[in-house]
């Protein structure tokens, strides 16, 4: 056995080991072998009743998880083996957010955990309202899209007001343009780029 995304080995178990489970939640799940050291050999660890009922009530306790705690026989040894699934939602360990990168733990901050908390909940960039006002979308590109659109979206027409056009393409969000506004229709992009591609892919347009 070798250490890697998704493998840790612990001599011993401590309250610590809960930072690593954490981070498997946060990322694509793993398993723990506690009993086994860094180079992947089986030591075996002696008091594994009292960690069958411990580690699991810990685990719910601190981090709302609920993990998959065995015994295994390894080589003649008894081995703790905790198995983590991939949450679907944001877990932290003492208010801190944690996720597994190769087969080290990194912990997240700054606008890295705002992506991760946005992917988490199935939120992107896009979705979420900016501060950008109307006066921001560019006519000429809103036209364009128009003459696009007749066709294929036959709610838009080339009379509607482009508060109107927004409304029904679903991109305004509490009563603000989505950042999306600024990728399809902003005034710094006067023409459908490469960027505004994906989007357009979302509303069934092909440029």
């Amino acid at each position: 056995m070798r250490e890697s995304k998704q493998v840790e080995f612990k001599a011993q178990w401590n309250d610590e080991h809960l930072k690593t489970i954490c981070a498997f939640a946060n990322s694509e799940g793993g398993i723990i072998y506690i009993g086994v050291d860094d180079k992947g050999n089986p030591i075996g660890i002696t008091n594994t009743d009292k960690l069958l009922e411990d580690i699991p009530n810990k685990i719910l306790s601190k981090l709302g998880v609920i993990a998959d705690v065995d015994v295994e026989m390894v080589k003649g040894q008894e081995v703790v083996k905790i198995k983590v699934e991939k949450s679907e939602v944001p877990i932290s360990y003492d208010g801190k957010f944690y996720i597994r990168t190769g087969s080290t733990i990194q912990q997240l901050s700054g606008n890295e955990l705002v992506r991760f908390m946005l992917k988490k909940q199935r939120i992107s960039w896009n979705s979420l309202p900016s501060e950008a006002g109307v006066d921001e979308v560019d006519i000429e590109t809103i036209e364009r899209f128009k003459r696009m659109a007749k066709k294929r979206l036959p709610e838009i027409s080339e009379e509607d007001s482009i508060e109107k056009i927004l409304k029904n393409l679903e991109l305004v969000k509490e009563d603000k343009l989505t950042n999306a506004v600024l990728l399809l229709f902003g005034k710094n992009l006067k023409s459908i780029s490469t960027v505004q591609v994906p989007v357009l892919e979302d509303l069934k347009l092909q440029p």
